[in-house]
């Protein structure tokens, strides 16, 4: 950061701007390349600005999602069938009409019919009673596998066992910045009656995307603007997506003061680095160097215009 202030100095030496207005300006491109560092981005780091952001930040929700709950109407794979048998088994084991009925209705019995001949014939015997007794013929000679997490029949509410594994993982469901598993064994993953109740729960979800970046779209709208000799003030505000924008809340910060002498500018936002992830996109670090960077090239074209227009007005 030391040496960020040093280019800014120097940068005011050389162009007679203030430094007030080349610390605002600056201090704009910061706000808008930490939104664009933020998570979520597509693939290459790119997009965090626009609907291409927001898709990706869409796509990791499901794919979170996906990673715990599977539906009984899935027809992909064996996983929803062989979920909902381990469930029947557990409820005829112990006694429970009732939750083997609520298990049978609807799309369980139409996951059964994919199953073995007698779990066919157990979907298709509409006398309950009679049905719950072949069930309970049928799964005695089976190992019930328990699990930590879901409920005995289908799992309705699916918020809390998310927030639940999110917390337990600290954040996404990533380790070292690589995707994982939240639960040990696909056989883990806890059974939804229908794929339309897993569908509406991301939907739910979706609408938080964007809000970590926000914090830094407040910030940047909030700044003083600049008096600068470049004859624009509205540096950094360009091509925001809604999805940012939308958010509400008072994440974003600033404090800002000066002198004659001095500038004070800080700029923040509280919940950027949720479950550390600025911190493993390294924002801070790379939004510090790229405008070092930046204004080092902005002082060398700004010298060389001088140059340049002082030859041509010596010619003529």
């Amino acid at each position: 950061m030391a040496q960020f202030q040093e280019a800014m100095t120097r940068y005011a030496m050389n162009t007679r701007e203030t430094i007030r207005d080349i610390g605002l300006k600056n201090a704009a491109l910061m706000c808008r390349e930490s939104l664009m560092l933020t998570p979520p981005m597509a693939a290459g780091g790119k997009g965090g600005l626009t609907v291409s952001g927001d898709k990706a930040g869409k796509r990791a929700i499901a794919a979170d999602v996906r990673k715990i709950y599977v539906a009984a109407d899935n027809r992909k794979g064996i996983a929803p069938l062989l979920l909902l048998s381990k469930k029947m088994a557990y409820t005829t084991r112990n006694g429970n009409p009732a939750e083997f009925r609520a298990l049978l209705a609807g799309a369980g019995r139409t996951a059964l019919l994919r199953g073995t001949r007698v779990l066919q014939a157990i979907a298709n015997d509409y006398d309950d009673e009679r049905a719950f007794k072949k069930a309970k013929n049928y799964f005695n000679r089976t190992m019930v596998r328990t699990t930590e997490y879901g409920t005995l029949g289908f799992q309705r509410n699916l918020a809390p066992l998310h927030k639940r594994l999110l917390s337990k993982a600290g954040g996404r469901f990533k380790v070292n910045g690589r995707p994982m598993q939240p639960l040990a064994n696909w056989r883990d993953k806890v059974l939804v009656e229908t794929d339309a109740e897993i569908k509406e729960y991301m939907a739910s979800r979706a609408t938080q995307v964007g809000r970590l970046k926000s914090g830094w779209y407040k910030v940047l709208m909030s700044l003083p603007k600049p008096s600068s000799r470049e004859g624009k003030t509205n540096f950094g505000t360009n091509g925001i997506g809604n999805y940012i924008k939308n958010h509400a809340g008072t994440a974003g910060y600033q404090v800002f003061s000066e002198t004659p002498a001095n500038l004070n500018l800080i700029i923040g936002n509280g919940i950027a680095d949720t479950n550390n992830v600025s911190t493993e996109a390294g924002v801070k670090e790379t939004v510090i160097g790229l405008r070092y960077k930046q204004i080092g090239l902005d002082l060398a074209r700004r010298l060389k215009k001088d140059v340049d227009d002082f030859n041509n007005n010596a010619k003529s």
